[in-house]
């Protein structure tokens, strides 16, 4: 492990990191096009212990986190090579008894759009031949354990629970019923759904970095979903740094 630790953490939207850049010194920003890279140090007050975080957000979609991952892992170089990279936003429930503010960590991610067939089975992403993309047990079950501390302690007061379980990544907003019924057809076992997550998880595990991805459920994926996501942003931006403060801490 590096001398300095090393906290790479990206999202789609500003709303899903809140007010990182608040918590960071020593920012430097980096522009690859219309792609903005901030890179800082987070300092705990009673250590002093430094840790380096590169963030950003990508936009929307598969393609849009898959390039800003690889531009943020490019960035490191062997300068200081990422120790974790984080990926973290708002997600919509499947899963019938997940609500608003519930936490899910996916011990697997799929991208439910993905079909070669008849070359690959149906969801078998080709460069890896498996259909589910996994992260390190360790790392999974440290996070799991501190969030689910912040909850009980009262740091995330906001949060109402953490879960575990399969995330589908593709690039479609889910908000029909007739869609979530297919989608629970194709993949029984599947929690909540989001559109960056599984092909983030498929470029950092390629190059052979650790990774999380962190969703919180903001509407249910069904014909309210539209209204129910940007009433929910609006207010979850106000809480997003602190599931990322637990981890820090």
């Amino acid at each position: 492990m590096n001398e300095i630790y090393h906290l790479a953490i990206l999202s789609a939207m500003p709303e899903e990191i809140g007010n990182i850049l608040d918590h960071l010194v020593d920012i430097k920003t980096i522009k690859y096009g219309d792609l903005k890279v901030y890179q800082g140090f987070w300092i705990e007050t009673k250590t002093d212990r430094k840790i380096k975080i590169t963030s950003a957000w990508s936009g929307w979609g598969k393609v849009s986190s898959a390039r800003a991952a690889t531009r943020i892992i490019g960035l490191s170089g062997n300068d200081l090579p990422i120790d974790l990279f984080i990926f973290t936003g708002v997600a919509g429930a499947i899963k019938s008894d997940l609500r608003q503010w519930d936490i899910v960590l996916p011990d697997k991610l799929c991208q439910y759009d993905m079909d070669a067939r008849p070359i690959f089975e149906k969801f078998v992403i080709p460069p890896l031949n498996k259909k589910f993309i996994e992260p390190d047990t360790e790392i999974h079950k440290w996070a799991f354990n501190s969030l689910k501390h912040g909850i009980e302690n009262g740091n995330l007061s906001k949060f109402r629970k953490i879960l575990v379980g399969l995330v589908g990544t593709a690039d479609k907003f889910i908000s029909s019923d007739e869609s979530r019924r297919q989608i629970v057809k194709d993949l029984p076992s599947i929690f909540a759904v989001e559109m960056e997550g599984a092909a983030f998880a498929q470029i950092v595990s390629q190059e052979e970095i650790p990774w999380l991805v962190i969703r919180v459920v903001s509407d249910t994926a069904d014909n309210s979903a539209a209204q129910n996501f940007n009433d929910f942003l609006n207010d979850y931006s106000k809480y997003s740094w602190q599931l990322i403060n637990q981890l820090l801490s």
